[in-house]
């Protein structure tokens, strides 16, 4: 099976951001109420949330998640 160009990049992309320690998706769920608090209101990312920042640039399925969990806290904040 050959990789197309955006799967390669994607993959370079991965590998550069991947961090000694790493949460899983599973540790991502029990913060993403929070850390879609603090996207939604626009702050700097805590000290504590790091990883959950780190997770997401990696994993789509999480991403797409809480990009829908933002919308909706900034839909309720309006």
């Amino acid at each position: 099976m050959r990789l197309r160009d955006e799967q390669v990049r994607s993959l370079l992309n991965a590998s550069r951001e991947t961090r000694d320690v790493e949460i899983d998706c599973d540790d991502f769920l029990s913060l993403m109420a929070e850390y879609a608090e603090v996207r939604a209101e626009g702050r700097a990312v805590p000290e504590g949330l790091e990883k959950a920042c780190a997770h997401e640039r990696l994993c789509a399925s999480c991403r797409e998640e809480l990009a829908a969990l933002v919308e909706i806290v900034s839909g309720a904040r309006r």
